[in-house]
């Protein structure tokens, strides 16, 4: 009896047991409730800051006008033109046809100054390299006439198409402007270019004289008094100041020597056509 009743008594705990709530019930209905609810949407990531534009670069200046120019010139004449050397024998057509050669050769990288020099019927611009020299619109020379517009047309460094003018087939580049402001002190001999009749003094003694006036200024006298008393030039009345000129226009000797030189430096004595000088290149 013991036995059964004992038997029955766990039969009846194993009931209980089987429909007893189990605890784990709830955390799994959470978990699948969890799992099945409606996900939550994450905001969305900010937009990607867009590159700076860069402004647009403003399209360069256009030069401004300038009211000198500078030409380098070479000219093939023929029989007959004004001014023509008198060795000059070909006809028009045949120099017509040499100017474009040359100009073909430039184009393709001959050097214009060694050519000018070689070829140009020109003598006194032929002896610069073909520089005809610095000018503005209104003191353009009237020789050169035919060429103002042409050469004002060009960009620094280009080379026109072949002018006809009165002396010649004309090929001109236009070159770079530039200047120097100097003052001088001129000792002319007799002979020399525009010297006077009454320039009686020689080669050599003009040499000496230069020499003696350079030592002087190098001594600490006064530049402006000394040209106005001792110059043989035009400009003495100036204190000797010839102003500020470009490539060009003086004489080529006396160019090169006072491009060369420093503000206020002094050179020394330069022979020219004209005789000799003392240069000093002003600020």
């Amino acid at each position: 009896m013991i036995e059964r009743h004992s038997e029955r008594w766990v039969r009846l705990a194993d009931m209980k047991r089987a429909h007893a709530p189990t605890a784990a019930a709830p955390l799994v209905l959470l978990a699948f409730a969890a799992c099945t609810s409606t996900p939550v949407t994450p905001p969305p990531a900010p937009a990607p800051t867009p590159p700076p534009v860069a402004a647009p670069t403003p399209p360069p200046a256009a030069p401004a006008a300038s009211d000198d120019a500078c030409a380098q010139i070479l000219v093939v004449a023929w029989q007959g033109a004004d001014r023509a050397p008198a060795t000059v024998t070909r006809d028009e057509s045949t120099a017509r046809a040499r100017i474009e050669e040359l100009r073909t050769r430039v184009e393709g990288g001959a050097d214009l100054t060694a050519l000018a020099r070689s070829e140009s019927d020109a003598p006194t611009s032929a002896a610069r390299g073909g520089l005809m020299g610095t000018f503005s619109r209104t003191d353009w020379p009237a020789i050169h006439e035919g060429l103002r517009q042409p050469v004002f047309a060009l960009s620094v460094g280009a080379l026109s198409d072949v002018v006809r003018m009165p002396y010649g087939y004309v090929l001109a580049r236009r070159c770079p402007v530039e200047k120097v402001h100097t003052r001088h002190i001129l000792v002319r001999y007799a002979g020399a270019k525009n010297a006077g009749p009454e320039v009686h003094r020689s080669k050599e003694a003009a040499t000496s004289r230069a020499a003696e006036l350079r030592n002087s200024l190098v001594a600490g006298a006064d530049f402006a008094a000394i040209a106005r008393v001792s110059s043989e030039d035009s400009s003495a009345e100036r204190g000797g100041d010839v102003g500020n000129i470009g490539r060009g226009r003086l004489a080529p000797e006396y160019e090169l020597a006072a491009f060369a030189l420093q503000p206020n430096q002094l050179s020394n004595v330069v022979e020219t056509e004209f005789g000799f000088h003392i240069i000093q290149r002003l600020p």
